[in-house]
């Protein structure tokens, strides 16, 4: 069964009030809509983006870890659609992340390998020449650069819906959701003062339960049932999670992660 336009926006609308809740009720941005779409084109993403997750990290006090991303060179490897959709979203998650801590050279890197998986999608509109030389102008600006990127991510996530390729969608958000998870318990572990973290840590059951909802959905296509298979484990973790997570439990749910991301990205 597939999920319709309206049950992806009540998604969106019940997710978003948690996340506001999570980030302490703070006010939410709307995102600019290109000349091109109109209000009722853009798709919102159902579950918080990486972005939002990322963000929430650097807002601790965290520091950057060298060699967490995903290395841009794997690119070549991954020969498949859903290979190439599914690390689509981890690249995403990995954009997200050097970006919010304005990593200028990471940031034109990570962008040419979302361009390279989007051309051979054939999702590519809005990776296109315009955008590289937008992000390069604004290269030194960190709010504005998030703001361009995170609206190229909607309105490509926008044309994947729109355009009957809604498992593609799915298998990008289930790698962005996955990466976001691994940077959060990862920075989290490794932390000297993990309290905030851990509670970033367990808020993302949340987006779990939606993910899953989805992927239930649509899991008639065997694309897509073989990713209820792969999060199994990080389901189970999060099964016992009501409200917080200690750092035992959060080590135990990135030790999870990180096998799930391994199969991934190889």
């Amino acid at each position: 069964m597939k999920f319709d336009h309206l049950s992806i926006k009540v998604i969106a609308l019940v997710v978003g009030v948690a996340v506001a809740a999570a980030c302490g009720n703070r006010p939410s941005k709307k995102i600019q809509l290109s000349t091109e779409q109109s209000a009722e084109d853009i798709i919102q993403y159902p579950i918080p983006t990486a972005y939002e997750v990322v963000n929430l990290v650097n807002r601790t006090g965290a520091a950057y870890i060298i060699e967490i991303t995903n290395p841009t060179s794997k690119v070549e490897s991954y020969l498949t659609e859903a290979e190439k959709a599914v690390n689509l979203g981890i690249y995403s998650a990995d954009l997200a992340y050097v970006t919010t801590y304005n990593l200028k050279q990471e940031t034109m890197d990570y962008l040419k390998v979302l361009k390279k998986l989007s051309d051979e999608l054939h999702v590519s509109a809005n990776f296109n020449a315009a955008l590289a030389q937008e992000v390069e102008n604004n290269i030194e600006n960190k709010d504005s650069l998030i703001s361009i990127i995170s609206r190229s991510f909607s309105e490509t996530y926008s044309f994947l819906v729109n355009n009957g390729k809604d498992n593609t969608s799915i298998q990008v958000l289930t790698g962005m959701w996955i990466e976001g998870l691994y940077i959060a318990t990862y920075t989290t572990t490794t932390s000297s003062n993990p309290t905030d973290l851990l509670q970033i840590v367990a808020n993302q059951k949340k987006s779990l339960e939606t993910l899953t909802e989805i992927i239930e959905k649509n899991a008639d296509a065997p694309e897509i049932a073989a990713l209820l298979t792969l999060l199994d484990p990080v389901i189970a973790e999060y099964s016992s999670v009501d409200k917080t997570v200690d750092l035992p439990k959060a080590r135990q749910i990135h030790s999870v992660i990180e096998k799930i991301r391994s199969e991934i990205i190889k």
